[in-house]
């Protein structure tokens, strides 16, 4: 990992609809100060290489302003693990699959539906696997992930800051213009 970046990292099964739209959807809605260091990656413990998103993921993400035409699935890689700073799991399934491959990557692997909730605050089971159905399945799984992505980006916002050694004021982090 280079020096200076946060990479943030989500998992699922194929990487061909939940983890693509998450990355999306990451990408749309981090700040503008924190694009130019923030990377957003996703890969799928199934190991497929090159396959685009589905029809139906890149459908409902192009109708939520989110363009993910371009995605090509990636397999899940000790490198990658290695580098990513935050690693977010759709489903509790690919937690124990990180967890049982990855142990030393532990404290940064996490279920998206329970990162960054309070303890004894209720999470769901993840989010689920929409491969197979049909587009208003997918419109429901993105908008699911697009809820928690929003729920969890002040958190996020906050490790990325600490991890760089930002000192952003308030204003930036909602990004305004500072003073």
């Amino acid at each position: 990992m280079r020096r200076g970046r946060f990479l943030v990292l989500f998992v699922c099964t194929g990487n061909s609809c939940r983890s693509p739209m998450a990355e999306g959807i990451l990408r749309a809605k981090l700040p503008k100060h924190l694009s130019s260091v923030v990377l957003v990656r996703s890969a799928g413990t199934l190991g497929i290489e090159g396959e685009r998103a589905t029809p139906f993921a890149i459908q409902a993400a192009r109708e939520n302003g989110v363009d993910i035409s371009h995605h090509r699935s990636s397999r899940l890689t000790e490198s990658l693990v290695h580098d990513a700073d935050v690693i977010l799991a759709m489903e509790p399934e690919h937690v124990d699959y990180l967890l049982d491959h990855f142990p030393e990557a532990a404290e940064k692997v996490h279920l998206l539906t329970s990162f960054a909730r309070e303890q004894g605050e209720a999470a769901e089971e993840g989010i689920e696997d929409p491969i197979g159905m049909g587009l208003d399945t997918y419109r429901r799984v993105y908008e699911k992930i697009e809820a928690e992505i929003e729920r969890i980006l002040p958190e996020l916002e906050l490790s990325i800051r600490e991890k760089l050694g930002l000192a952003l004021e308030q204003g930036a982090s909602r990004g305004e213009p500072q003073a």
